[in-house]
């Protein structure tokens, strides 16, 4: 089984060998075959909304979301997130399991969850049969700075939480922090273990925390079993510090590859107003590689048309031609729902065209998602999320599949 991490909140792979392969249409339309044939795609990508069943969740936005360290690939778990829009925006502690295999919710809340929280960090284990939540946020917008320093681990087994100890939590400040890109490397020579990292997201919930001294991180905190979270000194020039941002982990490189994100505008600082921090100098469509062989930070160029800039993209690293698949986020001009693919060995992005009668989710922000491998598919399930990052949302409480194929 295996499993990968990036961002929304966190973008999650399992393998299913086993899994019936998915149908995919061909392309239909000029645009959509150019598009597909040129990143070695033989059938189109296809979106299909699924019908969901069970203790169905609120609509909300800003929840995580991961697989357990467990042998039963099926079954992913979300907790936390924010429901309706300022000034009812609160936080939740919802925690619901999702069975692929049926596409039935159950709802896991009992008195022992941990307190409310949104943007948290989920990741598989540590121990067999867990599932566990590091950091996240409570409200903006209060005036006060509510982040919550600790990592909590369910045990699907016992149906319980606990407060991990501290030596298996480690730095607390590695752990504050929500909104941030979550990616899993496996082991070398260990592939059915995994190493955490993450990069960047957001270091307070003050005032214009955007402006404020680590508002927001551009730092690595790695999760390693005994030592728990640890900040992972790097090199180079680095990213601009940043929240919401996509990252995945490229096995050819051995690198990480950070995308997009949400920041202080480059001409921005302590005096901006709090109308002008959501600019078109906020939002990125930049690249970075970091490798884990150095942890030297290198910032691609890729060459022609590249997205636009947004935080709160979609995205996973397709093994198979060896690139990103990005889809939507939010940026100036709104949300989108466009899908992109960056292929490492030609340094270039290429707008995947759909056929335009096709189904595609609406744009949002801050939805979960997660990936499922097949024999002959990368599956991405997208779930939930909000039609903007401000004013006037609507909530969503919806189920995509996206079968990106594999020949």
């Amino acid at each position: 089984m295996r499993h990968l991490c990036a961002g929304l909140a966190a973008s999650l792979m399992v393998a299913a060998c086993g899994a019936q392969d998915p149908t995919i249409p061909e392309a239909s339309s000029p645009e959509a075959l150019s598009a597909i044939t040129s990143v070695g795609l033989t059938a189109a990508p296809q979106w299909e909304a699924v019908p969901q069943h069970g203790d169905l969740p609120t609509a909300l936005w800003e929840a995580g979301v991961s697989f357990a360290r467990t042998n039963d690939p099926d079954i992913v778990y979300r907790f936390g997130g924010q429901i309706s829009q300022f000034p009812t925006d609160f936080t939740v502690n919802d925690f619901y399991a999702l069975d692929l295999s049926t596409m039935t919710w159950t709802n896991l809340g009992a008195a022992d969850t941990p307190a409310p929280r949104a943007d948290t960090l989920m990741i598989p284990g540590p121990c067999g049969n867990c599932v566990s939540i590091v950091g996240g946020r409570g409200r903006f917008r209060t005036g006060s700075d509510h982040m919550f320093p600790e990592m909590w681990t369910y045990h699907t087994k016992s149906r319980k939480w606990k407060l991990a100890p501290q030596q298996e939590q480690g730095d607390p400040f590695a752990m504050r922090r929500s909104s941030a890109a979550v990616v899993a490397v496996p082991v070398v020579g260990h592939p059915k273990k995994k190493t955490f990292y993450a990069f960047g997201g957001v270091g307070n919930t003050l005032p214009r925390f955007a402006t404020t001294p680590g508002g927001l991180r551009d730092d690595l905190a790695v999760y390693d079993g005994e030592a728990g979270w640890q900040i992972v000194p790097t090199h180079g020039e680095k990213p601009a510090p940043r929240a919401w941002p996509a990252g995945v982990y490229d096995p050819d490189t051995h690198s990480l590859l950070i995308f997009g994100g949400y920041r202080l505008g480059a001409a921005q600082g302590p005096d901006t107003p709090p109308g002008e921090l959501f600019g078109p100098t906020n939002y990125e469509n930049d690249l970075w590689s970091l490798s884990l062989d150095t942890f030297t930070w290198t910032r691609l160029q890729p060459v022609g048309a590249l997205p636009s800039p947004r935080d709160n993209p979609v995205a996973f690293f397709d093994t198979t031609r060896g690139g990103i698949v990005v889809f939507g986020g939010g940026g100036f001009d709104g949300v989108s729902n466009d899908l992109w693919f960056y292929s490492t060995a030609a340094n270039q992005w290429t707008e995947i065209t759909l056929d335009p009668a096709a189904a595609i989710p609406p744009a949002r922000v801050g939805g979960v998602a997660f990936v499922r491998e097949t024999k002959a598919a990368f599956e991405l399930f997208l779930h939930g999320g909000s039609s903007s990052d401000g004013g006037s949302s609507t909530f969503f409480d919806d189920l995509w599949k996206l079968s990106w194929p594999k020949l």
